[in-house]
């Protein structure tokens, strides 16, 4: 009985330890289209080398910043179902600060 006991408790931390850990919370349901590649469930930053264009098939915008690496402010927002052209240079951003500019529903 103390074996069972045992078991289930185990079993039982692990269940709540799986609850806790963040799953693809901050990924995009969706795809990103950069220039033709297919990026599902996009999470994160995308270089843009050259000129681009971007489509958003997500249900968050996308933020276009206008160095590499997302890094500082973005200078453009591509909201879902949208395809843009992105110059050279540039960076997007699929994630949870995006999602902030959704309007509520």
């Amino acid at each position: 009985m103390r074996h069972i006991g045992s078991t289930l408790t185990a079993l039982g931390a692990a269940g709540l330890l799986a609850l806790a850990v963040p799953s693809s919370a901050l990924a995009a349901n969706g795809f990103l289209v950069i220039d033709g590649v297919r990026h599902d469930s996009p999470q994160g930053c995308f270089e843009v080398a050259h000129l681009s264009t971007v489509f958003n098939v997500t249900d968050i915008p996308a933020l276009v910043h206008d160095v590499p690496g997302c890094a500082g402010t973005f200078v453009q927002v591509i909201p879902p179902g949208l395809a843009v052209q992105v110059p050279g240079t540039h960076s997007v951003f699929m994630g949870e600060p995006a999602a902030d500019l959704l309007p509520p529903a």
